[in-house]
């Protein structure tokens, strides 16, 4: 009995892991930063994500582009580099970049999805708008 028990926690367990990870066909498109959290760890890259997008394309090309102050409520300036690539690894949740050097930590938590970049400490939350 006390075989059973444990293994039914074990089960419901792992249930709850797997729901919180996400696969690359998840993870792909176009997500829009909602909100920044630990921006004290680097406030002028905070303020630049802030309401940023971030495109993560099928062919695996990526871009991040950044809100433009003061311009429209859709006029945004693309700042990654030109034929920057993306990769994700589903075992480990990380995304990472080539040109841009990013690595971002996917993590959910509820419905809520969150890119932390892996060297500022910043954390995104991000929704797709679409």
């Amino acid at each position: 009995m006390k075989n059973l028990i444990t293994l039914f926690a074990f089960i419901l367990l792992a249930a709850n892991a797997q729901s919180q990870t996400l696969s690359q066909k998840e993870i792909t498109g176009t997500w829009l930063v909602q909100s920044v959290e630990n921006s004290s760890s680097n406030p002028k890259m905070a303020a630049a994500m802030a309401n940023a997008v971030i495109n993560l394309y099928a062919d695996n090309s990526f871009e991040i582009k950044e809100k433009e102050p003061g311009g429209t409520a859709y006029s945004y300036t693309t700042t990654t580099h030109k034929n920057a690539t993306w990769n994700y690894n589903a075992s480990t949740q990380t995304i990472t970049t080539t040109r841009s050097k990013i690595t971002f930590k996917v993590s959910k938590n509820g419905e809520k999805v969150f890119f932390t970049d892996e060297n500022s400490g910043l954390k995104f939350e991000v929704v797709k708008p679409i």
